[in-house]
């Protein structure tokens, strides 16, 4: 989430659901739920779309019942997200996924499909059952010891041993590379709309 003032706080997705806020840089505390909210209706703003008769929201696979449902009664406050005073569909983001790729390029239509996630936090395997609409087969597993953020760790520093290996740059003596949160900021800022702070 971009603030008015250009700090940026990101990280809120993981934290729907926990009661604790999330501190921003000028020391304003807020709760996850709502900023994902913000974040949502920012997003249906920016798009410029007519305002739609039903609404349905992706969201992560290995979410339970309480972080659903923590989401959903903050989506009340946003009218943008609740149409003619109905609530967003949460859907699973597997489900979903599956679904899209059911009409392109296409799946099979029966059998065991196993979708991996690779986010940027962890890595999330769903089992579903493609006679049945892709129906969860059982809950999605969630593993945080391999993730997409780790990967970029990973990779970062292979390129820079070999460029150091080869002489091309003594990685101790440069700031040609910074912290791999300080590169993903730009990418973050760019992906958030910046349109209103959260209230």
């Amino acid at each position: 989430m971009t603030f008015a003032d250009g700090s940026v706080l990101d990280g809120f997705v993981e934290r729907v659901g926990d009661p604790v806020p999330l501190i921003a840089p000028d020391g304003s505390p807020h709760q996850a739920d709502r900023l994902l909210v913000e974040a949502l209706g920012n997003i249906v703003d920016e798009s410029g779309a007519e305002p739609a008769s039903e609404i349905a929201i992706a969201v992560p696979a290995h979410w339970g019942m309480a972080t659903q449902r923590s989401l959903r009664t903050a989506l009340r406050s946003d009218p943008t997200l609740v149409p003619n005073g109905m609530p967003a569909r949460l859907v699973s983001d597997a489900v979903a996924s599956l679904t899209a790729l059911q009409t392109n390029p296409g799946l099979p239509s029966q059998g065991v499909i196993a979708l991996l996630d690779f986010g940027g936090s962890g890595t999330s395997i769903t089992l579903a059952d493609a006679g049945r609409s892709f129906e969860p087969i059982d809950e999605t597993t969630r593993y945080t010891e391999f993730s997409g953020d780790q990967i970029d760790q990973a990779l970062l520093a292979h390129i820079v041993n070999g460029i150091a290996a080869t002489g091309g740059i003594d990685p101790a003596a440069t700031a040609a590379v910074g912290s791999r949160s300080e590169r993903n900021a730009a990418p973050r800022r760019s992906d958030c709309p910046q349109n209103r702070p959260p209230k």
